[in-house]
């Protein structure tokens, strides 16, 4: 029985040791800290390149072309006479002389007459002879321009005598009529008269192998005392008028 109470004993003793016993520690894991991510830029830094490295290299030589929007032509060595037409036998209606140039604006078939801006007369154009002319400008892609037309650009008429003063008995009396007509180029002129009266002439005609200025004449007998006018017109190559007045009195 006393065995039995030594052991009881024992075992309490060791009970009440295990409760005094320290409890077991438990070891806190230190926190990491979060790693950041460093962005990578997009940017590459650029890399030196020697300057001897650059001028050893070679670059493309750049010549610059232009291509004049304005053809202009200018007199070699003397004036040249700027025609109504591409030819010698048309009417001079203009001139550049040294100094000046003219804006080409077409050409002939052939190239050998350049049709100008009149340097006389800009509100008009003219032919310029290519022998007697040098050019700035891609002239050959200048546009093909056809001859013009020969025209009458002139008609003069005057009545000699302008007064008849004469006995009331001396009639018929006898007036010229001259005209001058002035044409462009070559042509065959047909022209007539008209008086006031009711008078016409036939048709006539007259010929220019070049541009000209002629002067004709026609006669008309008067028979009796008037206040008289003429009017001259060609019909071809074109219409063209001109007019005149003459006076006949007479005296019993």
């Amino acid at each position: 029985m006393r065995n039995r109470l030594w052991v009881l004993l024992i075992a309490f003793v060791f009970g009440v040791s295990s409760c005094n016993l320290p409890a077991s520690e438990t070891t806190e894991t230190p926190l990491v800290p979060p790693m950041l991510e460093t962005p990578t830029s997009s940017t590459s830094t650029p890399t030196r390149v020697p300057l001897a490295t650059l001028l050893s290299l070679e670059y493309p030589t750049i010549t610059p072309t232009s291509t004049p929007s304005v053809f202009l032509a200018s007199p070699k060595d003397q004036p040249v006479n700027c025609r109504f037409g591409p030819g010698t036998s048309y009417a001079v209606i203009g001139a550049l002389v040294l100094g000046r140039r003219a804006e080409i604006i077409g050409r002939n078939e052939d190239s050998t007459w350049w049709y100008v801006r009149n340097p006389s007369d800009p509100s008009t154009s003219c032919w310029l002879s290519a022998e007697f002319i040098q050019t700035v400008g891609n002239v050959e892609s200048l546009p093909v321009v056809n001859p013009p037309d020969i025209m009458v650009t002139g008609v003069r008429v005057r009545v000699e005598p302008s007064v008849i003063d004469v006995a009331c008995d001396a009639f018929p009396q006898v007036v010229t009529i001259g005209v001058e007509i002035t044409v462009s180029g070559p042509s065959s002129v047909t022209w007539h008269w008209e008086l006031s009266t009711g008078v016409v002439s036939p048709d006539k005609q007259i010929l220019f192998e070049v541009a000209d200025t002629k002067t004709i004449q026609d006669y008309y007998q008067v028979t009796g005392v008037n206040d008289y006018r003429v009017q001259v017109q060609t019909t071809l190559p074109n219409i063209m008028t001109g007019q005149a007045s003459f006076k006949v009195i007479c005296t019993p």
